[in-house]
This record gives structure tokens, C-alpha cells and sequence, in this order.
């Protein structure tokens, strides 16, 4: 887990990143995809669901139970960049990445270090 120095500076104390899983399809229940956005360390400690990503002593990056199986161990690199005034933060993911992690189509060197 890679955050930029854009990325850092602009996560304020008492915040943390979750990547969230988003099911698009009825049919197939795995079928989703994964969003990162801020929220505030209060929301991620009373939700028992989220699972730490990040290393102790690093900023908090967290994610959903079915967005962390397709990410632990994972290469990421997390940005932010300024829109308005408003900080919206993205990893390098590639955008039908949860899809295709579901279906098995990840090619190995987007693995990163999942077996």
C-alpha cells in the first residue's frame, strides 16, 4: 500500500480511506465493483465489517470483506487530487477491476503479491 505525498497531506487526522464493494449485477451475487472514499476513523471502528489493509503505523486504509479478498496483498497506489476545493482520492486500480477479479480475469501481473 503506496500513498502519494498528495495522498498523505491531504488525509486529516481522525480520517481513513475504505474501499467499498458495490454489487452490479442481480444474477450474480460476487458480481461488483470497488470505490475508494474518506470517511472518519469513528464510522470504520463501529463498523465490525471493515478489515485493515494498511500497516499499523501507516495511514488507515481499509476495506470491505469482499473488496479485501480481491486486495490484500495487492500493489496499490493511492492519490488525491483537488477538484473545487473538494478532495477526491483514487488508487491505480483498473476501473472494471472488480468485475473481472470476480470472474478470475485479473492478469497475474495485476496480482501483485496475491496467490
Amino acid at each position: 500500500m503506496q500513498l502519494t505525498e498528495r495522498a498523505r497531506g491531504e488525509l486529516r487526522p481522525g480520517e481513513a480511506l475504505v474501499f467499498d464493494w458495490h454489487r452490479v449485477a442481480i444474477c450474480c451475487a460476487a458480481a461488483g465493483e470497488v470505490s475508494l472514499r474518506k470517511t472518519s476513523r469513528r464510522e470504520v471502528d463501529q463498523s465490525p465489517r471493515l478489515r485493515r489493509l494498511s500497516e499499523p503505523g501507516e495511514p488507515p486504509v481499509f476495506a470491505h470483506p469482499r473488496a479485501y479478498q480481491h486486495l490484500a496483498g495487492r500493489e496499490l497506489r493511492i492519490d488525491c487530487k483537488r477538484r473545487l476545493g473538494m478532495r477526491f482520492f483514487s488508487s491505480d486500480l483498473p476501473p472494471d477491476f472488480g468485475l473481472r477479479a470476480v470472474l478470475g480475469r485479473v492478469p497475474d501481473q495485476e496480482r501483485g503479491g496475491m496467490s
